[in-house]
């Protein structure tokens, strides 16, 4: 009886730890690899407004990339300018998930440079962690390979500066 106890605890312990061993571990993007994924992109639009937001959008993103510390005066007027230019394009947008993704980046971006590049408080962490989270599950939607890739390398930089250490 002693035994075949013995047996089933191992066949029921044996399999579980051989799922968690074998499980893979997801590297982090690069974030200047990432940021060149989405430079290379963007250079590609051709829509003249959709290319006017990315366009704003890569620029913030080349100056963050470029930190290695706190954010400047200098560039944090870069970056606001490029934010800026954002908000006013997306606020011709009519609404949809295309919005729906904009506002969430706008949103990240607004957090972000709230603070300086710096620490973010709890409800800050809170409110970057939502914008994240609508921001992931739009983009699992886009059908369009090239558009996903974009919106792909914008999430993972967004992921890579909201994990960095400061930020939290």
């Amino acid at each position: 009886m002693k035994f075949f106890t013995l047996l089933l605890a191992a066949s029921l312990t044996v399999p579980t730890l051989v799922v968690t061993q074998n499980a893979p571990n997801v590297a982090k993007p690069d974030p200047k690899m990432t940021f060149g994924i989405l430079k290379a992109n963007v250079a590609n639009i051709t829509a003249p407004s959709e290319k006017e937001r990315w366009q704003a959008n890569k620029d913030a993103w080349e100056v963050e990339i470029s930190q290695t510390g706190r954010i400047r005066k200098v560039e944090l007027g870069k970056m606001m300018g490029s934010l800026d230019r954002i908000k006013a394009n997306v606020s011709k947008l009519r609404g949809g998930s295309e919005k729906e993704r904009w506002q969430a980046n706008i949103a990240l971006w607004q957090l972000y440079l709230t603070h300086e590049g710096g620490a973010l408080g709890r409800a800050d962490i809170a409110a970057a962690k939502a914008a994240l989270e609508t921001m992931k599950s739009n983009v699992a939607q886009i059908r369009s390979p090239v558009e996903r890739q974009r919106w792909v390398a914008n999430r993972d930089l967004w992921e890579a500066t909201l994990d960095a250490p400061g930020m939290k």
